[in-house]
């Protein structure tokens, strides 16, 4: 027992040596620390937006009296006005959100929360992807590591830019994305926050409890949640958002990253509210609670033009996407040498996550047109149709039946055949971009009963003329060829290219 006490009590010091070093960064002024504190708050309610009414707050007199408005105090820091902020010239500012324990909690700077939110200016929608911390990568200069490590490692070793700079590194190399700017805040920094906003409304989807929640001694404390709505004040709601070992399907990181995603936008809910408007203590006080307790790389003119961007954003605008392993999702799950456990990309490869990183507002487009999607093996190789059905379903196709095409050869190329009568174009062209196929809109005379059907005609006839009919109402039909096999893996260059179509 003395000893398990000496090595809490050196874990605690450690963590203190790291939290006092990287706290030796030359302070903030109080404008500074209220800049970045807005900025934080904004991004961590997934890019919401604070109306004038609240940024009419942040304001001062001039010498007769007359309110002088934030932009206004701020406007000399603003260089040339046709500087853009990164990103922007490409439609899309990818900003890095990192959650950390702190001082008080063992390995203050692992990355307890990591998601990547992108901003895209010219339709005001946001997408947030959550990564979870035990996904394995490549740190560099540190080896093959869980990724939550990589904070830690860059705050330690004096890395230029710090952890969140090496956490950034390792997230571009993850997701293919450029990793314009971070933002990173401490569990005591997330607790204020809401507690400043008297608390947040959360709807639990599921009861459950979790026997190994992290006490304040190193130790273990039960946490339950019931079904239902609960205002929950910030202890709570780190409770919520922390726990990884809850029953009920709630024990795992990417529940964990629902429930985070949630939290985002009940605090975007909150922060607009009428009584927050009317009554904007709470965000002023979260705001100056975060300064002591959060970093990142945004200069004041960026944030100034990075605002006039997020007060148009629509809350309703939100798309949201966690990584998680099943057959349909891009992970599987592993352990090490030394039987830690980890997660790995489906292929040992991040082809499948670059897809998804880079087209994760494409995808939404892909869930509103919903088309009804048969895949059919026309190749001597067992399984194929399957494995690339979970593939395209974590794509989010809408994937309802699998089989093998009753042809007398096989087929040279994979062919996608329209039945939709072109009402689903946009999952079309990106079909055809992932699977590198040609789209016919004729079917051929192998695959009907005495009949030639024409673009035309297709969405109009009885889909039971397909000699390997489906009883479902099929919108697309995909035959795999030869060109697909003998490996299961989509071509990660063509997983890759980017929808250009729309």
């Amino acid at each position: 027992m003395p000893n398990l006490l000496k090595q809490h009590t050196e874990s605690k010091k450690v963590d203190a040596n790291v939290y006092q070093t990287a706290s030796k960064k030359k302070k903030s002024s109080l404008l500074w620390r209220s800049v970045v504190g807005l900025l934080l708050v904004i991004i961590l309610i997934g890019i919401g937006f604070l109306t004038k009414t609240v940024l009419a707050i942040n304001s001062t007199n001039d010498a007769s009296g007359k309110k002088i408005g934030f932009f206004e105090q701020i406007k000399h820091l603003v260089v040339n006005p046709e500087d853009k902020l990164k990103g922007e010239s490409d439609n899309r500012i990818n900003i890095l959100l990192a959650g950390i324990g702190g001082p008080g909690h063992q390995g203050a700077y692992l990355a307890d929360t990591i998601i990547v939110a992108s901003l895209k200016p010219s339709t005001n929608d946001v997408a947030m992807l959550s990564i979870p911390r035990d996904l394995y990568v490549e740190i560099p200069e540190f080896g093959w590591r869980k990724i939550n490590n990589a904070l830690a490692f860059g705050t330690t070793s004096d890395y230029p830019g710090s952890g969140e700079a090496l956490l950034a590194e390792v997230v571009e190399n993850v997701t293919g994305l450029p990793i314009h700017y971070y933002a990173r805040i401490d569990f005591a920094g997330f607790r204020k926050i809401i507690d400043d906003l008297r608390g947040l409304d959360i709807y639990v989807d599921n009861s459950f409890t979790d026997y190994q929640y992290p006490d304040y001694n190193f130790g273990y404390q039960p946490v339950s949640f019931k079904q239902g709505l609960e205002h929950m004040n910030g202890e709570r709601a780190l409770q919520y958002v922390r726990s990884r070992h809850g029953t009920n399907g709630e024990g795992s990181d990417f529940a964990r990253s629902k429930r985070q995603q949630k939290v985002l936008l009940a605090l975007k809910d909150e922060i607009l509210s009428t009584s927050s408007l009317i009554n904007p203590s709470g965000i002023l006080a979260a705001l100056d609670d975060l300064g002591d307790h959060n970093q990142t790389n945004l200069q004041i003119w960026e944030l100034v033009e990075l605002l006039k961007f997020i007060k148009e954003i629509n809350g309703s605008n939100i798309i949201t996407e966690v990584l998680e392993t099943g057959s349909d999702g891009e992970l599987y799950s592993d352990t090490t040498a030394d039987g830690a456990y980890i997660l790995r990309p489906k292929g040992d490869s991040f082809a499948g996550i670059q897809y998804i990183a880079e087209n994760i507002f494409n995808a939404s487009r892909i869930t509103k047109e919903m088309a009804n999607i048969e895949i059919q093996n026309s190749t001597g190789v067992a399984g194929l149709a399957s494995s690339t059905a979970d593939r395209l379903k974590g794509m989010h196709y809408n994937i309802t039946k699998v089989g093998n095409a009753s042809l007398s050869e096989e087929l040279s190329n994979t062919t996608i055949y329209d039945l939709s009568g072109g009402s689903k174009p946009y999952t079309l062209i990106s079909l055809k971009n992932v699977l590198g196929a040609a789209i016919s809109h004729t079917l051929p005379a192998f695959m009907l009963s005495n009949q030639e059907l024409t673009y035309d005609s297709i969405a109009a006839t009885n889909k039971n003329l397909l000699v390997t009919a489906s009883n479902e109402n099929i919108d697309i039909l995909v035959v795999i060829g030869n060109d697909l096999s003998p490996t299961p893996q989509l071509s990660t260059t063509l997983l890759l290219q980017p929808l250009k179509h729309f």
